[in-house]
């Protein structure tokens, strides 16, 4: 005796949520051969959500798993999404942060030394430069 018949309607992967999380993992599934069904409430990523807020800052990070996280992420949009560069907006930009105290210029000044070692531009911008940005 044989098991029930594949219907049609089975998937692989089940993602609920179409956002930019849910879109992406649904993608990359199904290039990988999975088969997946997607379900959300509204259209293909037609929303934001706690886990897409639009942006890759990596200016905000010390060295670690969310620095790794956020320039792995932004290889993902500029390399491998690259053939459909054109179903989205996707620019590459700087951030500014800004040290008020002293000591917060003393953290900034150590964040921005493990940035330059992980490979990431960073300028120091002194004080009377600042109205220029």
């Amino acid at each position: 005796m044989t098991g029930p018949a594949p219907h049609a309607d089975t998937a692989d992967l089940v993602v609920i949520g179409a956002g930019v999380v849910g879109a992406a993992a649904a993608y990359f599934a199904a290039r990988a051969g999975l088969r997946v069904t997607v379900v959300d409430r509204g259209p293909l990523a037609g929303g934001t959500s706690s886990a897409g807020e639009g942006n890759l800052l990596v200016s905000d990070k010390e060295a670690g798993p969310e620095l790794d996280l956020a320039l792995f992420s932004q290889r993902v949009w500029r390399e491998d999404l690259a053939e459909h560069a054109g179903l989205w907006e996707f620019e590459a930009k700087g951030g500014l942060v800004v040290a008020a105290t002293p000591g917060g210029a003393d953290a900034l000044a150590k964040l921005v030394l493990e940035q330059r070692a992980q490979g990431i531009e960073a300028v120091d911008v002194p004080k009377d430069e600042l109205p220029d940005y």
